[in-house]
């Protein structure tokens, strides 16, 4: 046997005396329990039962004796405590007997038979004050003894109640086996826990040694369980631990792997929207730079002498469109910084957008167009005021471009999820469902029809998708029946410190 080998057979040997030193000392603690038990258990119940008839007699102090309902409730009382009672009035006049089956309370009446009262030898009398004893008697024609509690209402009613000893001792009694038969099988369990306990060291070792070759398997989802003894448990805490660490590092060169996998997808997608951005982006402002090159060249060598005025507001026009894209692309920008935050303030709905449509009122009968605003004067919102502005701006100037049939402009509002949903529907012809998704990509026009010439550039929808993620809030389209319905939702006014507020709602 190595020195290893003895040193680990010592402290299994150690250790098994000195738990067998600990159960001994328990067993013997509960054997202390029982003895004490078999000796005190009776006067215990005694002094229970003493205790017991005070509040008894507490209880019925307060009962009026001549209300009909106190002998059903005397009734009561003696088969909830086992206890027998006589009452009287005055002292030596006999008024209620358990035995009698019958009550008479107040003055006797001459038709009505005596009770008679319990007559026992007095044993021992114990004076508790100077209306209240407790006296041992004992029947004359047999054995069995009762404790006795006397004393005296401040009625003048007096009451005895008469406790068995025997039926005392037998609840003792029943106690005490009940005590005993607890302590045996305390004793017989510890027994074999330390059995158990003594022959615990093979398993736990077994264990360990298949959880750790699975390791070496590089499979971590087996842990060893916890063990009773402490070394053994201290081994397979140490080996969880090297066994999650090594896990939570493989996770984590595995999440890292497909964040980067992620990141380089992410890279060439932003790659690509910024080669198409610049496309668009070249291709709008082509035209305008062509136009404008186009006229100058005419000016400069005398092709357009007999009509200068009208080229020079042809390339103003022009240089303001480019202007307008430039200012629309910067804006765009502006919004979807990060390092920017929207500037939250407390507004009505009904008078911010009221005020906004008697603006468009002389847009509205240029283009024959008949607005409808209905918004509960109640709604007050929380929101960047420049911004929702924005927002509404580019939906009613989408709603001009588009309106059909019937040219009608209905703007409304309602509660949707905690949110006061603002919603621009116009009258004409639906979007296509696969330009749906689109509409909302800088330069995209689904109505290829509303040319440049409008001075449209597919920029509006992306800056109303720009402002409303910038305030972390929901926006959309739907198709209906006779026309489109533009969406976008605004948080409701709580009336505390609503510009603070903070929230994560998401693009629907």
């Amino acid at each position: 046997m190595s020195r290893k080998q003895r040193h680990a057979r010592r402290q299994r040997e150690s250790l098994i005396g000195r738990n067998f030193l600990i159960i001994m000392i328990l067993i013997l603690s509960l054997g202390a329990i029982a003895l004490l038990s078999h000796v005190l258990m009776d006067d215990i119940f005694l002094l229970k039962a003493k205790h017991d008839m005070r509040d008894v007699a507490d209880t019925i102090s307060g009962m009026d004796i001549t209300d009909p309902q106190t002998k059903a409730r005397l009734s009561d009382l003696e088969a909830s405590y086992n206890f027998y009672f006589e009452m009287y009035y005055p002292r030596d006049q006999l008024i209620y007997t358990t035995d009698a089956n019958n009550s008479i309370f107040g003055e006797m009446q001459d038709d009505k038979k005596k009770l008679q009262p319990r007559y026992m030898p007095i044993l021992d009398r114990e004076e508790v004050d100077d209306v209240s004893y407790f006296e041992m008697r004992r029947e004359f024609y047999t054995t069995a003894k009762y404790i006795v509690y006397g004393t005296q209402f401040d009625s003048g009613v007096a009451i005895e109640i008469y406790a068995s000893i025997d039926i005392i001792s037998s609840n003792a009694h029943t106690t005490n086996r009940i005590v005993l038969y607890v302590v045996l099988f305390l004793s017989v369990l510890m027994l074999v826990l330390f059995s158990v306990q003594s022959f615990g060291v093979t398993i736990p070792i077994n264990k360990i040694n298949r959880i750790t070759k699975r390791l070496a398997q590089m499979d971590f989802d087996t842990a060893c369980p916890p063990f009773r003894l402490r070394e053994i448990d201290e081994l397979g805490t140490s080996i969880n631990r090297l066994s999650a660490s090594l896990d939570m590092t493989l996770k984590t060169l595995r999440r890292r792997n497909a964040q980067l996998e992620q990141d380089i997808e992410n890279e060439k997608e932003l790659l690509e929207n910024r080669k198409q951005f610049i496309a668009n982006a070249s291709h709008e402002l082509k035209t305008p730079i062509a136009i404008i090159q186009g006229y100058a060249e005419g000016l400069k060598y005398g092709i357009y002498d007999s009509n200068r005025a009208e080229c020079y507001d042809v390339i103003l026009e022009e240089a303001q469109k480019m202007n307008e894209l430039v200012i629309r692309l910067m804006e765009i920008n502006r919004i979807s910084s990060a390092n920017v935050a929207p500037d939250y303030a407390t507004f009505s709905l009904s008078r911010q957008i009221g005020t906004f449509v008697s603006q468009c009122r002389s847009i509205f009968a240029k283009n024959g167009i008949t607005a409808f605003c209905n918004v509960d004067e109640a709604y007050t919102a929380v929101a960047d005021p420049v911004l929702f502005e924005r927002v509404l701006s580019n939906y009613v100037s989408n709603a001009v471009s588009h309106c059909a049939g019937k040219k009608e402009i209905r703007i409304t509002c309602d509660e949707v999820d905690g949110c006061y949903r603002i919603r621009v529907f116009n009258t004409g012809k639906p979007i296509a469902e696969e330009d749906l998704p689109n509409i909302w990509t800088s330069f995209y026009r689904a109505d290829k029809s509303h040319s440049r010439a409008e001075g449209r550039f597919g920029l509006g929808l992306p800056i109303v998708a720009a402002s409303q993620e910038a305030q972390k809030m929901k926006y959309g389209v739907e198709n209906r029946a006779d026309g489109v319905e533009f969406w976008f939702d605004v948080r409701k006014s709580t009336g505390e410190a609503d510009a603070d507020t903070d929230t994560t709602d998401e693009k629907a």
